[in-house]
């Protein structure tokens, strides 16, 4: 670390000097230019005016596997870059549908180039959403999927449980969205708009998004089940079964409040809630009585109650994270 004194020149203006180590690594000379952008109350973010945001990831898919292929475009959007090159000696049409399948799921991300030996992915959308917007959304689409595999699952009803599983497709993007928000902010510390959430928001806001597409899962989980039944074939739960699976709606309404308004007394009486129960106690008694159609029912349903504790317990740190961060 090194410091520095203030000086004053003129009526108004404060002058800094800079480290000439880091301006000889940045290749800057006399005039040069740089940034300067406020990340909170107290810290500022100085950077080379020439510093380029829109960083380009190159991918040679040949030899790679489909599901490398997937991962790892995946894992370039999320780490912030706003291009993809993707090249091959020949890229074969079997390569070709699956990058266009997996760009979908990649918010504002589109295929923007395309030639026998090279594709381009390119971000096209302005960030005008923030994680907070997004994860309402995600919120949103996840509680209607509850309520409809409720009702799926007291009809046996294939078709409805077939339309849950197609939504999960905009929860995983929402998810990857949050996540590149986040880890584009951290990356660079910086931001275009003044209004962009901080450090500190963006990953709370990035964990609870996990936990969301976590709860998504389960939901999927219990639609897929649903299915798979055949014609004659109905799922059966008891009547304490069907209360606990009731129940869970009353867990998930709450997270709104948790989350958007910080409401810290709702979250401990959640956690509360939470810990008061003995841990798989539905599940080990489903086990004694009923088929594992049931018992993966029940886990999924247990599961879902723990990753929405977790966003409890995960606000309940936010909060005192802000309180320390305005200090």
């Amino acid at each position: 670390m090194e410091t520095r004194c203030i000086q004053k020149t003129g009526g108004s203006s404060f002058t800094l000097t800079l480290p000439k180590s880091w301006v000889v690594q940045n290749a800057l000379e006399q005039n040069g230019i740089v940034e300067i952008h406020p990340r909170n109350k107290t810290q500022l973010v100085i950077q080379p005016h020439s510093y380029s945001k829109n960083h380009t990831a190159s991918l040679d898919i040949n030899y790679l596997p489909d599901v490398h292929i997937i991962r790892e475009i995946i894992g370039m959007y999320i780490s912030g870059v706003d291009e993809i090159v993707i090249t091959a000696k020949s890229i074969l049409y079997e390569q070709r549908s699956l990058i266009r399948s997996t760009s979908f799921k990649l918010i504002g991300f589109e295929l923007f180039e395309e030639s026998s030996d090279r594709i381009l992915l390119k971000n096209v959308a302005n960030p005008t959403i923030n994680s907070s917007e997004y994860l309402k959304k995600m919120f949103g689409i996840i509680r209607s999927m509850l309520s409809d595999v409720i009702s799926a699952l007291e009809k046996s009803d294939r078709r409805l449980a077939r339309d849950i599983i197609e939504r999960d497709v905009e929860v995983d993007r929402i998810h990857l969205v949050i996540y590149r928000q986040f880890n584009t902010i951290l990356n660079t510390m910086v931001s275009d708009r003044p209004t962009d959430l901080s450090v500190v928001d963006l990953h709370f806001y990035m964990l609870a998004g996990l936990r969301f597409e976590r709860i998504a899962d389960h939901i999927v989980r219990i639609a897929s089940v649903i299915a798979m039944l055949k014609d004659a074939e109905k799922i059966a739960l008891n009547k304490f079964q069907h209360a606990d699976v009731i129940r869970i709606t009353e867990y998930l309404d709450v997270l709104p409040n948790i989350i958007f308004t910080l409401d810290r007394r709702l979250a401990h009486a959640t956690l509360d809630l939470y810990d008061s129960r003995k841990k798989n106690e539905f599940i080990n008694h489903t086990i004694k009585n009923t088929s594992s159609i049931n018992i993966l029912i029940q886990d999924s349903i247990e599961r879902i109650r723990g990753y929405v504790s977790n966003i409890a317990e995960e606000t309940i740190n936010y909060i005192n994270m802000q309180s320390v961060s305005m200090k």
